[in-house]
């Protein structure tokens, strides 16, 4: 079995960590006083964040694959 493409090595004192640590952090405060009023902004909430966790776990998982050397990248195609 090939050896596995090690990783970049994430540095995380940096400020888009911080910042996206703070704004997920305001973001969900904000909605869960949000959801708290309406239950037809919770369905919406809980579905627009559901989204967009699946979609940072695909992008994770996808890279894992790859650094696994399971599957190759596919080239983009022109046109």
């Amino acid at each position: 079995m090939p050896k596995p493409i090690p990783l970049p090595e994430w540095k995380w004192r940096t400020f888009p960590v911080y910042f996206a640590f703070a704004l997920g952090g305001f973001l969900g405060l904000y909605m869960g006083l949000l959801a708290s009023v309406n239950d037809g902004a919770f369905l919406f909430a809980s579905v627009v964040w559901a989204v967009l966790l699946g979609a940072g776990f695909s992008r994770l998982s996808t890279r894992w694959i790859l650094s696994r050397r399971w599957a190759r990248a596919q080239q983009r195609r022109k046109g």
